[in-house]
């Protein structure tokens, strides 16, 4: 039997639960948010806190983890949501979670977790490897067949057997975050912390703190002691995001802890040893950066041991219908059908913002859609919206000196530039996307001034 604090805003939910875990033996509080937790965790003792993800249309779950660290550092931690993701994984993890359930919540599956969280000691395993590679198959930024994921799955798998950092390559939206954690559960510390850093979200002036942590009084506002973010990994790994916005004077400090493994915090005079892997990552060119004199050449080289490159996700466009149905099922679309056409323009589109901006259309046509199939016609309106002029009106017209039939000249002129775009300079092709006759093409980029390209 075990004394459970269960916080969930959904009253139904929130019954349901209680006498589920009731039946098991268990006593349970229940409360609604985060500020009933925190009054119930102050008068009593924990073993498990068991709270939902999503309440009040926010993430509200992870703050009750981090609040539970601080009051009841002895309580297992488990997650209820209805998202199952690798980010979910992700954060969970990074917040101190045991263990996550998908909802709706089977009561085997319950009491499992829970029976589970009660061997284990405070510190042991959290999300198991196994359960984190089969959220829906593998880390969903890193599914597909396509031999550039192969290749750098099998980077990943042969760089996991051992210790040396990695400094992670490409895009923004491709996915690096996902193959650090990848990675990290991949290797011998996966039951150990995974401690993502985000270095262009962290203010300059509070850089070291943050990193390295500090001891009471070593500044205004000092007034605890605090763990680093490096600290936090001990034993696990430590994601540098954007490595290439950390400062030049935090660089240098970074650079002692790859040669020594031993931290300082801000105002003591006592280093720590640390076991902690680092695996760095950029949308940058590292190596200009090191010429313009923006980033340390000794550092890079200290990250650049393993280099890992996540490619561009227009050259992987095979894998595109694979992450389409995979973002369909984790945002409750499994029932809902799609094109093969729409599939098909999906595939084509330049889709800059990598898988990103792939699951935002996604989650639009789901959004927008109120039949039970998405089909092509909807994608298309969605994407002239993103393409469509503001709103003008007729001071607008007569302040840049536009008459009318200039201004629809220019607007024509946009779409037909971006059908050919889309359709690699295929007129036939293009004419379809605009829903016009290829004699009317053909006029349009005569009058236009455009060339049609004959390859």
């Amino acid at each position: 039997m075990a004394q459970i604090l269960l916080v969930e805003d959904e009253v139904n939910v929130r019954e349901i639960l209680s006498l589920s875990l009731a039946s098991h033996g268990h006593d349970v509080i229940a409360c609604a948010d985060i500020d009933e937790a925190e009054v119930a965790m102050r008068k009593n003792s924990f073993q498990i806190i068991l709270t939902d993800l999503r309440m009040r249309g926010e993430d509200m779950g992870l703050d009750v983890i981090q609040l539970a660290k601080e009051i009841q550092p002895n309580a297992h931690a488990i997650l209820l949501t209805a998202y199952a993701s690798a980010e979910t994984a992700v954060e969970a993890m990074r917040h101190g979670a045991f263990d996550y359930i998908t909802k709706p919540v089977s009561r085997t599956e319950l009491g499992e977790v829970i029976e589970r969280a009660l061997s284990e000691p405070i510190g042991g395993p959290a999300l198991k490897k196994d359960k984190v590679k089969n959220l829906s198959g593998n880390p969903r930024a890193l599914i597909g067949q396509s031999t550039a994921m192969q290749r750098v799955r099998d980077r990943i798998e042969r760089s996991a057997k051992r210790n040396f950092t990695v400094l992670i390559s490409g895009e923004s939206g491709t996915g690096k975050e996902l193959a650090a954690f990848y990675l990290h559960t991949a290797s011998d510390r996966t039951s150990k912390p995974f401690v993502p850093v985000h270095c262009g979200a962290i203010p300059e002036n509070l850089f070291e703190s943050e990193l390295f942590g500090h001891v009471k009084g070593a500044f205004t506002g000092a007034d605890t002691d605090k763990m680093g973010l490096i600290e936090s990994a001990d034993g696990g790994t430590l994601f540098l995001d954007e490595i290439g916005e950390m400062p030049l004077l935090i660089q240098v400090k970074l650079l002692r802890v790859l040669q020594d493994m031993k931290v300082r915090r801000v105002g003591s005079e006592v280093e720590k040893q640390v076991n902690v892997r680092v695996v760095a990552a950029t949308n940058r060119d590292l190596d200009a950066e090191v010429k313009h004199g923006n980033f340390r050449e000794d550092l890079f080289y200290r990250l650049n041991v393993i280099p890992l490159h996540m490619p561009a996700l227009r050259q992987r466009r095979e894998d595109i219908p694979e992450l389409v149905h995979l973002f369909l099922k984790v945002h409750g679309g499994a029932n809902l059908n799609i094109t093969d056409t729409c599939l098909k323009t999906l595939s084509e589109l330049p889709l800059n913002g990598n898988v990103r901006e792939l699951e935002n259309l996604v989650q639009r046509l789901m959004a927008l859609s109120d039949q039970d199939t998405l089909d092509e016609h909807l994608l298309s309106e969605i994407l002239i919206q993103q393409t469509s002029p503001d709103q003008v009106t007729l001071d607008d017209l007569q302040a840049k000196d536009l008459s009318l039939d200039d201004y629809l000249e220019q607007t024509e002129k946009s779409f037909v530039q971006e059908a050919l775009q889309r359709t690699r300079g295929n007129a036939t092709k293009a004419a379809k996307l605009l829903k016009i006759s290829f004699r009317s093409m053909r006029y349009r980029l005569e009058k236009l001034g455009i060339k049609e390209d004959k390859d």
